[in-house]
């Protein structure tokens, strides 16, 4: 009985949907309301994936640089590698590749020009736990043992910014770039060229990953940075780790800690960097909440345009009453009308983003100014099913809630209709 009634109002909501309207302000109303469902779920759908698309490639090229997890100290700086059971850390299950890193601030000095740089010193197990030499566009990736003029040098491997700042060259004619870091423990008053530890090394490539880290490091090797900041007790900063694919990079991250104990944190890529993520989830939902708004907006439109219908179908509502219709019937037609605009304004609206979103994904129709600086040259945008849901959720529950009172003011308006007929 119950979906015999269910069937009975779907008819009649389907057939008013698609009905003339005596009245054409109705029609203008309903159209109006649609069109701002519409335009609210292509405009929330393709937002979202535009964030996803930035999301995604900012993790991209952190991951290039930023390892899978870091192992530091808790309070401090630097750390004598035998400290840690580094050949336990390398056995945990789901470890794929390990590194030694020691990094510091220093002044570079290329011919004439300055630059204060970070530089990154590394083992050569670094290539492994990061990209960065997949990210080398002049030159090469090679910082230990090269040969110069039956001399073994070491190598250096700048980001395009310090690069630029330097005007450094790369090749045959390259010069040697000096390394300046104030000494440890020496009182004030001493002369410059005291108060300084000058070291020499010769730039073999340029990386390009993003500007946050093209004008702020410089890779040299581990050996080199260690002798730069007068350590002799193979001192390190952090130990990076690269987590293998598929493994759980939690559960590694826990074992991790148990080994290194309470002196060290393990943190993650994204602990490392927390102000970048959360800024992005922060702007990602706060457009979604001001998109939402939009279509809160929008649903009164519909609130308007559903109880004019009931004012125009006041007789057929009487006529249905007479015919035994119950309040739950009546009430089921104009809810149904309700949601059945919203579905099809909704699936409008999706059907639209997702021609527009896979365009821009194949033949990438919106290219990003400047891009011939960038690393992309079209705004990336990730189509993801969970947006859909989501929106699809808002949106139906917008709806429902739009045609609520006017299917409520429907079936309780049916006694003065029956008293007029």
């Amino acid at each position: 009985m119950v979906k015999r009634n269910l069937a009975l109002s779907w008819k009649i909501a389907r057939r008013y949907i698609f009905s003339r309207k005596s009245t054409n302000a109705i029609n203008i109303i309903a159209g109006v309301s649609m069109l701002g469902i519409i335009v609210g779920a292509a405009a929330l759908i393709i937002v979202l994936s535009a964030f996803n698309g930035f999301e995604g490639l900012v993790k991209k090229l952190y991951s290039s640089f930023y390892p899978d997890l870091s192992i530091q100290l808790a309070e401090g700086k630097h750390f004598l590698a035998d400290s840690l059971d580094v050949n336990a850390l390398r056995a945990v299950p789901g470890v794929a590749a390990l590194s030694l890193t020691l990094e510091e601030n220093a002044i570079l000095v290329y011919d004439d020009k300055e630059h204060i740089a970070m530089v990154k010193g590394v083992d050569d197990s670094f290539a492994d736990v990061t990209a960065v030499d997949d990210s080398v566009i002049v030159g090469k990736y090679r910082l230990s043992a090269l040969r110069l003029d039956s001399v073994e040098i070491d190598g250096a491997v700048l980001g395009a910014g310090v690069a630029d700042m330097l005007d450094v060259m790369l090749g045959p004619n390259a010069g040697y770039l000096s390394l300046y870091m104030p000494r440890r423990g020496l009182n004030s008053g001493i002369g410059a060229s005291r108060a300084f530890k000058e070291q020499r090394i010769r730039p073999v490539g340029i990386f390009r990953i993003q500007q946050e880290f093209d004008a702020k490091y410089m890779i040299v090797p581990l050996r080199f940075m260690q002798e730069l900041l007068e350590y002799k007790d193979n001192r390190v900063g952090s130990v990076e780790i690269k987590v293998a694919p598929g493994a759980n990079a939690s559960r590694v991250q826990r074992d991790l800690q148990r080994i290194a104990g309470d002196r060290f944190t393990v943190k993650t890529r994204y602990e490392l960097n927390p102000t970048v993520y959360r800024v992005m989830r922060t702007e990602k939902w706060a457009v979604y909440l001001v998109l939402t708004f939009i279509l809160i907006v929008a649903a009164f439109n519909m609130i308007g345009s559903i109880s004019m219908l009931v004012i125009e179908k006041r007789r057929d509502i009487g006529t249905l009453q007479a015919l035994g219709a119950s309040q739950q019937q009546i009430q089921a037609i104009f809810l149904l009308e309700g949601m059945l605009q919203t579905l099809l304004s909704m699936g409008i609206g999706f059907a639209i983003a997702l021609v527009l979103l896979l365009g821009q994904l194949w033949f990438e129709w919106l290219k990003i100014p400047g891009s011939g600086t960038f690393v992309v040259q079209a705004y990336p945008v990730d189509i993801q099913a969970l947006d859909f849901l989501l929106v699809a959720t808002t949106i139906l529950l917008i709806g429902l809630a739009a045609a609520w009172f006017p299917a409520r003011q429907a079936a309780a308006a049916r006694y003065m209709v029956k008293a007029e007929v």
